[in-house]
């Protein structure tokens, strides 16, 4: 990234636009997949068949129990899918999303949930890593002066390949962030393609690749707005699925 040289101090509002950056490419890209990225060992064979199409402070819903998954909840995020296709998409929606749980869990919660959804070789590495930022953005978003809004939602999905013991999935996603102080309301639309393996009974993440967008454009009757008057537009809501924040 560019940067202009001189003596200016920026603005409080550029100073949160760095920070929610940061904060964003942190959470979304370490979360998922900064360790996981192992991108030459394949679990999907050549068979793929493409077939398949807050407010804070409120306590965690458990997980809906459906014939596909989850049947339980795991540290931090469902566990128990079923092992098979709508299974394994019920799953990759999951762990695509897994960081909107994570933001709010205590060290030892994300390890848990983490070594949970991880395969065995990759658990050891990715939980130092994910432990690690998740942290850092914890720190920085509690310095916040008003409400953290922070949602992570699944859009669509779509089968890359499967087969009895492995899968790939792509998940697109929307999230969300605001902290007035911190980070300024924006939002950013991933596609996040897992890579899954039938072991110990449910699906477990093998390699996850992040790529941008795609991403619509602001509808003509909107504008982006700054924390506090976003802060104050929402008074009153509780944010669907929420976690406490402290």
């Amino acid at each position: 990234m560019s940067r202009r040289t001189g003596s200016r101090t920026p603005s409080p509002y550029a100073r949160a636009a760095v920070v929610v950056g940061v904060v964003m490419v942190m959470v979304i890209v370490a979360v998922l997949g900064i360790v996981l990225s192992r991108q030459d060992r394949g679990s999907v064979p050549a068979d793929s068949n493409p077939s398949a199409s807050s407010r804070a402070g409120e306590e965690d819903e458990p997980a809906a129990v459906t014939p596909n998954g989850p049947s339980s909840e795991a540290p931090g995020i469902p566990a128990g899918f079923s092992a098979d296709e709508p299974g394994a998409v019920a799953a990759a929606v999951a762990y695509a999303t897994a960081s909107q749980r994570w933001l709010y869990l205590s060290d030892d919660q994300i390890a848990a949930a983490v070594t949970a959804i991880a395969t065995t070789d990759a658990a050891p590495v990715l939980t130092d890593e994910v432990v690690a930022d998740v942290s850092m953005a914890r720190d920085q978003l509690a310095a916040s002066s008003g409400p953290v809004w922070w949602l992570v939602r699944p859009l669509a999905w779509r089968i890359e390949g499967f087969h009895t013991s492995g899968a790939r999935v792509s998940v697109w996603t929307m999230s969300i962030l605001s902290a007035a102080g911190v980070a300024v309301p924006q939002s950013e639309f991933s596609t996040v393609t897992l890579d899954l393996v039938w072991a110990d009974g449910d699906w477990r993440v093998d390699a996850v690749r992040d790529t941008a967008g795609p991403t619509p454009v602001t509808g003509p009757k909107d504008q982006p707005w700054e924390a506090e008057p976003f802060d104050e537009r929402l008074d009153g809501f509780t944010r669907i699925d929420a976690e406490p924040w402290s």
